[in-house]
């Protein structure tokens, strides 16, 4: 075979090869994590949230967009210690900062201090900012764990065998 075959035949095999290693896998559509958040947490309840230091999902929603954070936060009494600790990529925590975000003054003054930081079913309540975004803390920690499936019964030929 010359040289110049070996080039045509190298160079096809190489063309046709590009496609299969340039897909990348499909882009998946954003969820919304409050929503699945929330979701299972309505699903399956969740035990009292204890005295202490906990590791919870701090979600900030508006018009139908979502994000949550890592967070840590403090309990006591079954409310919510003030302030907040949010996760950094490095594994550090900003304490207070609330992502540069406030508490709409107008809400936090239409409940008693303690309705504000309750904890109920393992959640916050839901809270305003003055950015119009709705927030919840969820103490994934604390969420019931998912009910074990019903046991389908076999054919009575296969439990009877006399």
């Amino acid at each position: 075979m010359n040289t110049f075959k070996k080039i045509v035949i190298v160079s096809g095999l190489v063309i046709f090869s590009i496609p299969a290693f340039s897909q990348s896998k499909q882009a998946t559509a954003p969820t919304d994590c409050f929503k699945d958040w929330y979701t299972i947490f309505r699903e399956r309840g969740a035990k009292p949230v204890t005295d202490g230091t906990h590791d919870a999902i701090l979600s900030f929603r508006k018009e139908g967009y979502s994000q949550c954070f890592m967070a840590k936060v403090d309990v006591k009494d079954g409310k919510i210690v003030m302030p907040l600790k949010i996760a950094r990529e490095d594994g550090t925590y900003e304490t207070g900062a609330f992502l540069h975000k406030s508490l709409d003054p107008v809400f936090a003054a239409s409940l008693p201090p303690d309705e504000l930081l309750k904890i109920t079913d393992g959640m916050s309540i839901t809270f305003y900012t003055t950015d119009k975004e709705s927030g919840k803390l969820f103490f994934y920690k604390f969420v019931n764990d998912k009910p074990k499936a019903l046991k389908i019964a076999p054919s009575a030929s296969d439990l009877i065998k006399n």
